[in-house]
């Protein structure tokens, strides 16, 4: 079957320079523009023998500790921005948090992600965000942090205390849409960020967000832009509208086409499968489109949210650790050993 032509450039010619690696942005715009069905399955196909190639079937399992709700920014996606009435907004401790790690750890993850807003609370206290990371390393896991906008030598200290990774997220590369996502903020801050963790020894990760009425060419810009940046891990999350958030869901995009060219276009770089909008289903689509991690796994019983459908999936038992393994092993995947992950973080 001769492929249609688009934007100036053939359907298997963007794909073979995908493969390549010596793709650019109308590359990716060709392939998120797909003309006929025929399209959409090479690129799922291709993508699932590239994860295949450098990863196996294994995949890894991140447990998730969101311990601050609260926020000082008003971002325009989010269900926690600061303006938003919440009745049901919390703080953990440190003790609590340290619980709810161990829990996840004695289950089987391979890393834990602690989250927050950009609590002010810690922007004053900055000693005790410190602390939680020097207790939860005393569980020999590695560690995830997502405290949002720090300054460099914030970033160094939280390495030294035995976080691993330092994800913030630019949700988009376009600035246009960027300042309606994040009034107020900087975008470059937010680069420079992920710059300055990687040059203190962490893994640094970024991830887009999609589904806001963004058109092909902005997100085929963030797609080759996290493709270009230091980062170990990429992510795509669905945005998903709740009461009190002001952005409407306009765009409706298929997030196993995304992660395909996530994967594509990073291909030795972790790609993860989120439990946080329809919990386990769809997640076996996802990894056999090119995801390699499942996030957002959440133990039930210890009143914790999720980000996007912050509640979906977890009292019931099905984010927990056990119920990701089994669905795995029943999918023909395996739940990778916490090894192979050190492994990845000291060979990266």
């Amino acid at each position: 079957m001769k492929s249609t032509k688009y934007l100036n450039r053939d359907f298997e010619e963007a794909l073979k320079n995908v493969q390549n690696q010596s793709f650019d942005k109308e590359d990716i715009k060709r392939l998120l523009s797909i003309q006929e069905d025929e399209e959409k399955k090479k690129i799922l196909e291709t993508a699932s023998k590239v994860r295949e190639k450098f990863f196996s079937n294994k995949v890894f399992l991140y447990g998730f500790v969101y311990f601050s709700t609260v926020c000082r920014n008003n971002c325009n996606f989010c269900y926690y921005r600061k303006t938003n009435e919440l009745p049901n907004r919390y703080r953990k401790d440190k003790k609590e948090i340290f619980e709810i790690s161990k829990s996840l750890i004695e289950e089987g993850v391979n890393l834990i992600d602690i989250t927050s807003g950009q609590d002010p609370y810690y922007e004053k206290n900055f000693g005790e965000l410190l602390n939680i990371i020097e207790e939860l390393s005393t569980l020999n896991r590695p560690i995830m942090v997502s405290p949002g906008v720090k300054n460099k030598d914030q970033i160094q200290k939280i390495h030294e205390k035995g976080a691993d990774w330092y994800a913030i997220y630019q949700e988009t590369h376009d600035l246009n849409l960027y300042k309606e996502l994040r009034p107020n903020q900087s975008f470059k801050a937010r680069k420079r960020v992920r710059k300055e963790a990687r040059e203190a020894g962490l893994l640094a990760e970024d991830g887009l967000l999609y589904n806001l009425g963004e058109d092909t060419d902005s997100l085929a810009r963030t797609i080759y832009q996290m493709s270009q940046e230091d980062v170990a891990q990429v992510r795509c999350m669905e945005y998903v509208r709740h009461d009190g958030v002001p952005l409407p869901e306009v765009k409706k995009r298929d997030p196993k086409l995304i992660i395909a060219l996530l994967r594509l276009t990073n291909p030795r770089k972790l790609v993860p499968a989120s439990l946080d909008i329809r919990g386990l289903d769809g997640i076996s689509e996802k990894i056999r489109a090119g995801a390699n991690v499942v996030t957002s796994i959440i133990p039930p019983d210890f009143s914790l949210s999720g980000v996007a459908n912050h509640e979906y999936g977890i009292e019931d038992g099905e984010r927990s650790p056990s119920q990701v393994k089994s669905y795995l092993e029943e999918n023909g995947f395996r739940a990778a050993r916490t090894q192979e992950l050190v492994d990845y973080i000291n060979g990266f």
